[in-house]
């Protein structure tokens, strides 16, 4: 009868697996988990309903946020607040209708991240409210694609769910430095 062992290389390939298969998945569904079960900041704005685009691509410079029909409301379009020195910027964001940001809020963002409250170690912090999966999805991929283009790194990124005040479509994003 003839015994196996394992080499170095299978080894590796072993620790791989097991990092690949359990590790990475179980952090994922802790920051899931987490992230549902936190409430936003005291020291963010306390109400906040979203509005906004939940496609992966982002605009490029001059294009809108239509998906083939036009937002519900062309006042929609563009920031509701906006405050460079205190690094807010507030916009609304409808998963509905919206598959990217318009060009108008993506252009703020860039300023944004110009902002004297972007330090080296500040973290941005995004409240969106909390909605299905699905619409939940959209809406963070949109925003990340968003930062992405503007090549802020999505690892300082930091979500925070809040309870939508009244059911509505379209809802506040409100994002800051923190």
């Amino acid at each position: 009868m003839q015994r196996y062992s394992l080499t170095e290389r299978g080894k590796l390939l072993i620790a791989m697996l097991i990092v690949f298969f359990l590790i990475i998945p179980s952090i994922i569904i802790v920051v899931i988990t987490a992230t549902r079960n936190s409430k936003p900041d005291e020291s963010l704005p306390a109400e906040i309903s979203t509005e906004h685009s939940t496609d992966s691509t982002v605009p490029s410079p001059g294009q809108d946020n239509q998906t083939g029909s036009p937002p519900p409301d062309s006042s929609l379009e563009g920031p509701i607040s906006f405050d460079l020195e205190a690094g807010t910027l507030t916009f609304l964001f409808t998963p509905e209708h919206q598959t990217v940001l318009d060009s108008s809020t993506n252009e703020k963002i860039g300023e944004l991240l110009e902002s004297p409250k972007n330090t080296s170690n500040a973290k941005i912090a995004v409240e969106i409210p909390q909605l299905p999966d699905e619409e939940t999805a959209k809406m963070t991929t949109v925003i990340l694609n968003a930062f992405l283009a503007h090549d802020y790194s999505i690892n300082d990124i930091l979500f925070f769910i809040y309870e939508p005040q009244h059911t509505t479509n379209t809802y506040e994003i409100t994002v800051s430095f923190q």
